[in-house]
């Protein structure tokens, strides 16, 4: 039999195998799919607008008027270039993108002059957030205006529509929960099992079969690559059908990063089993490597909701590499060479993991 006939008949008996633990399909296949439901079907939104400011004047009263904004509780306010903001409006990563002129000032205006106006891009995808930033816009420009000359406005405020996405919840929360999925087959199904077996001596006998540690390693990662794939299209399938999430990008492209990520997460799997010698050590090492990306790495909640102490941690994590890509793609249609670097991330991760793997991985206890 041939090199990869062999690892092709060897990945069918380990499918076969899997197919008949029913823990391992609960955890596998099951457990994401509820979560998937349930986030789902509660649809969380945020109960604040988000709200990107353009500041063209830099000037004393431009940044005493924005530092106004972000003491409303309200708003969610980001700063940067106009072009910035609108393409990110467009893609329904804000709600309104406020536009202040080079001549903003909150002072009276002279004897027959204009007074200076901001613009106002909203949504039409984030409506209902639209409408309640302006009113709490013009009611801030009302109390500076009143502020200073007691009755006339100081700024005025012109409106602009522009077509956006309109991103709900659960299409945020999809290509979260896929990346959560593919984390936990990785790692968690990998160094539970082969330590399991490694300590029990399966691996020692399988060892002393003609097949070769070389393919039989191959067949194993090739039976979780399929799983994985397998997964991500029934999540994919269940987000699309069930709760109409529409995946802007490519499906392909889609699923070549979910790919990436899941050989990435194989390789710290392995890494990990062959640091544990026990049963006990598996549990504690995968939460430590685990939870932390589960919480930090935009699988429930935006990056946003993390907080700035821990942030550039968080930003170069494998999971949020792989959950930004996806989501880039999913809801902003991105091509892989626009996510470039998160895929330079998932690739630089996957190194890492490859050499641990290469060092520490053994078919046997010490």
């Amino acid at each position: 039999m041939t090199a990869v006939g062999q690892v092709l008949r060897l990945t069918l008996m380990l499918l076969r195998a899997y197919s008949r633990d029913f823990s391992a399909l609960f955890f596998g296949f099951a457990f994401p799919l509820m979560f998937m439901l349930i986030f789902g079907a509660l649809n969380f939104g945020t109960f604040r607008v988000s709200l990107g400011v353009a500041d063209e004047a830099r000037n004393p009263d431009s940044a005493r008027f924005i530092e106004a904004l972000r003491g409303v509780s309200s708003f969610q306010v980001s700063t940067g270039s106009s072009l910035e903001l609108q393409a990110l409006l467009e893609k329904g990563d804000r709600d309104l993108v406020v536009l202040i002129p080079q001549d903003f000032r909150i002072a009276p205006a002279p004897a027959g002059a204009r007074v200076p106006a901001i613009t106002v891009v909203e949504s039409r995808g984030a409506a209902q957030e639209a409408s309640i930033g302006k009113a709490v816009l013009a009611s801030l420009i009302d109390q500076l205006s009143f502020a200073v000359t007691n009755t006339q406005p100081v700024v005025t405020i012109q409106s602009k529509v522009v077509s956006a996405a309109q991103l709900r919840y659960v299409d945020f929360l999809t290509p979260g929960i896929i990346g959560m999925t593919i984390m936990q087959i990785g790692i968690s199904s990998v160094a539970f099992g082969f330590v399991s077996d490694k300590q029990r001596g399966v691996l020692r006998r399988i060892m002393a079969t003609p097949i070769s540690r070389r393919r039989f390693l191959a067949a194993n990662v090739l039976q979780r690559v399929l799983l994985a794939m397998l997964q991500v299209m029934i999540l994919l399938a269940v987000g699309v059908f069930v709760f109409g999430v529409q995946v802007v990008g490519s499906v392909a492209a889609l699923l070549a990063v979910a790919a990436l990520g899941c050989v990435t997460f194989l390789c710290m799997g392995f890494a990990l089993a062959g640091w544990c010698t026990t049963e006990n050590q598996v549990p504690p090492l995968t939460q430590i490597l685990t939870l932390p990306q589960l919480f930090l790495s935009s699988v429930f909640f935006a990056r946003d909701a993390v907080p700035a102490v821990v942030r550039p941690i968080a930003d170069v994590l494998p999971l949020t590499f792989l959950n930004h890509a996806m989501r880039e793609i999913s809801t902003g249609g991105a091509t892989l060479a626009q996510v470039g670097g998160d895929l330079v991330g998932l690739s630089l991760w996957t190194i890492v993991g490859f050499a641990a793997a290469v060092k520490l991985f053994r078919l046997e206890s010490s």
